[in-house]
């Protein structure tokens, strides 16, 4: 409708005295999603990224792997430790990228030994933040001092070598707008350092690469790659770089929302984050393997992660299209608005001396803990549902190998997996006291059935050791209390009834209920406490 003043009245009238608030919906980071979007905002040109041929398939291959098969089965760039000299090799050899991860606690990498005249593209992941937020170094490599050698020698390199990494603080539960901050402040200190040790920062752009996790919001990830490039942009304009825009996304699938139970879900999550990088304009993405959260990522797993990108790329045609989200009015509205709001939280870690500070005190941790928690409480309420975890579990399922921690990562579905796998070393039984006709409680038993099938419990209608009331409100206004007694009375050891109990809640919990379900609740710990 043309006339928004208009729309918004019938809108008005439907909710019959509601607030709109309640048609606004706010992302983690805060940001309203409006229920209607018209104008763009006016289109920053860096949002739109590098014109070029599609991204590149990046496959990340562990020491000892096989980069050349990696290669040879489609892969355009394998992301190694910078000490694997066959894997080093194998990309030179086909002229192939090579992103370079430094393994710490081994010799310093040596740029000159790497050699450029077998072939190949090379990224080097000289990111000491990142190494020290993930604990890989200690606090005092923060003082700098090992850059400046890196930057004088690979300005005369096709070598990019100067990584600013959002992983560690992805993985520890950030929301975007604290991922961009985080990396912005990574990328000043960088830059900082540097014009410490007197080189010129004109040329340092073609230098720079920024490596991004990409997670399960589809379009806030595509916002996400959008508002890099913008704030991106602003730091380097500032600092006097010589700069046509971030031309060098290493896009990474989440590995924070990898489940190990039904792994085979994660074959959706990843084509979905490949999706978004595409969109956002990533030049390199790297997919990870169903199976990535187990022991050892299987053949099957690599090819499946390969082949979904490849897919996507090659038959979808995902990145001929410069910028294809670019006009989306709502697409446009909520980039503007992440990059302010990562912006602004930028410039207050700034003010706090920025992140070689928050790590140095502490207070990086602080930050990315009280994330996690509001994130976790989010998981454990289902409002961030995990599918085939804490949404859909699969109770026959056979896993495909034994699964493994991922350092550093907190998982979205790891404390209801925690809870799964404690159930199942002691397993419990769950029945089901059905009040009144199917048509009365069909509902709230499949709601139940669901509920503790998280768990990994079939719920039946025998008498077990704990028991869900299921019914209408007008029966558990005339029959619940009565049917709380009796369960207790036969042995019953936990009562639970599905739906809230409003004001008969005093009631039932004096007649032996002891938990109730219902959507909205504390899935998490109410499954906690029902089965300790």
């Amino acid at each position: 409708m043309a006339d928004l003043t208009a729309w918004r009245a019938l809108v008005e009238k439907e909710l019959a005295g509601a607030s709109f608030d309640k048609l606004v919906h706010r992302t983690p980071e805060g940001l309203a999603i409006e229920p209607l979007y018209t104008e763009a905002l006016g289109q920053d040109s860096f949002a739109r990224g590098a014109a070029g041929p599609g991204f590149r398939l990046c496959m990340r291959v562990p020491r000892g792997g096989d980069a050349a098969a990696e290669l040879d089965q489609g892969a355009d760039a394998v992301w190694v430790d910078a000490n694997d000299a066959a894997a080093i090799a194998a990309a030179a050899a086909r002229g192939r990228l090579a992103v370079l991860e430094p393994r710490h606690g081994e010799p310093p990498l040596d740029v000159d030994a790497l050699g450029d005249d077998r072939g190949g593209e090379r990224w080097i992941a000289a990111d000491r933040i990142a190494a020290v937020a993930r604990g890989e170094l200690p606090k005092a490599a923060l003082d700098g001092g090992l850059l400046a050698p890196l930057v004088r020698d690979a300005v005369a390199r096709p070598s990019r070598c100067l990584r600013v990494g959002t992983l560690p603080f992805h993985d520890a539960g950030a929301d975007s707008a604290d991922e961009l901050a985080l990396a912005l402040s990574s990328l000043v200190a960088k830059l900082r350092e540097l014009d410490g040790a007197g080189l010129d920062l004109a040329p340092i752009g073609r230098l720079l690469w920024a490596q991004v996790a990409v997670g399960r919001d589809t379009f806030g990830e595509i916002c996400k790659l959008r508002a890099l490039r913008v704030v991106w942009d602003r730091v380097l304009e500032a600092s006097g770089v010589e700069h046509t825009g971030l031309d060098a996304i290493h896009a990474v699938c989440s590995s924070r929302t990898v489940g190990q139970r039904d792994p085979w879900v994660n074959m959706l999550r990843v084509t979905t984050q490949v999706f978004a990088a595409a969109l956002g304009g990533a030049q390199l993405v790297t997919p990870l393997a169903f199976d990535a959260a187990f022991a050892e990522p299987s053949e099957l797993g690599r090819r499946v992660a390969r082949n979904t990108a490849l897919v996507l790329r090659e038959e979808s045609g995902l990145g001929r299209v410069l910028d294809a989200g670019g006009g989306s009015y709502y697409l446009e509205a909520r980039t503007a608005a992440l990059a302010e709001e990562a912006w602004s939280r930028f410039q207050a870690i700034e003010r706090g001396g920025g992140i070689v500070e928050l790590l140095r005190t502490g207070g990086l941790k602080a930050r990315l803990d009280a994330a996690w928690a509001a994130r976790a409480t989010a998981i454990a309420k289902r409002k961030e549902p995990v599918l085939g975890v804490s949404e859909f579990p699969n109770l026959r399922e056979q896993l495909p190998g034994e699964p493994r921690a991922l350092p550093g990562v907190h998982r979205d579905g790891e404390a209801f997996e925690a809870l799964r796998a404690r159930v199942e070393q002691a397993p419990r039984t769950v029945g089901l006291a059905l009040l009144g006709p199917p048509a009365e409680h069909r509902a709230r038993a499949g709601f139940a059935e669901s509920f503790f099938a998280v768990a990994g419990l079939a719920a039946g209608t025998a008498q077990t050791d704990i028991v869900c009331i299921c019914g209408s409100d007008e029966r558990y206004a005339t029959e619940a209390a009565d049917t709380a007694r009796r369960l207790v009375a036969a042995g019953t050891r936990r009562v639970v009834l599905a739906g809230r109990p409003g004001a008969l809640e005093a009631e039932l919990r004096a007649a032996g209920v002891d938990a109730f379900i219902y959507l909205g609740c504390d899935v998490l710990a109410t499954l906690t406490e029902v089965l300790s």
